[in-house]
């Protein structure tokens, strides 16, 4: 398996994100459509694909989110590739991007009852923090931070 950088108009990456809204479809439902918006790719993102072999089985993003912060976002492993540590080293990869490019603070967005992400960005030394933009007043989401300096 290889990680390899791309940005948000890799075919690989954008078939992968479309597995991971299904997943969230298929728990949350029409709900869903309150954050296609907020999930659009309007904003450059770098962009980490892990791959087994050709085949494109994780990803993981961060846009920038203002002068000091980036916003990681989808962050997704395939079914049968879970439980390896792949989400976690995908972040890690991106946390070192995000300090050699000098940025203090990244946020991740996730849902209350995402357990598996929540216990991951805790390991990850991620604190919840207040919710911010669009997610204000969402009680289904929780807003996480990581402090780099």
């Amino acid at each position: 398996m290889k990680l390899i950088h791309t940005n948000e108009k890799d075919e690989r990456f954008l078939n992968l994100v479309e597995e991971l809204d299904y997943g969230y479809y298929q728990r949350i439902g029409d709900e869903l459509e309150k954050y296609k918006q907020y999930n659009e790719f309007k904003d450059p993102h770098f962009v980490i694909l892990m791959l087994d072999g050709d085949e494109a089985i994780a990803c993981a993003s961060y846009r920038k989110f203002n002068e000091k912060s980036v916003e990681f976002k989808r962050v997704y492993v395939k079914k049968e590739y879970r439980k390896r540590g792949i989400a976690y080293m995908l972040i890690k990869e991106l946390e070192k991007d995000v300090i050699e490019k000098g940025f203090k603070h990244s946020y991740i967005v996730t849902g209350n009852n995402n357990h598996a992400a929540i216990g991951l960005y805790e390991k990850l030394d991620y604190f919840k923090t207040d919710k911010f933009g669009q997610f204000k007043d969402d009680e289904t989401v929780l807003c996480m931070k990581k402090d780099f300096w």
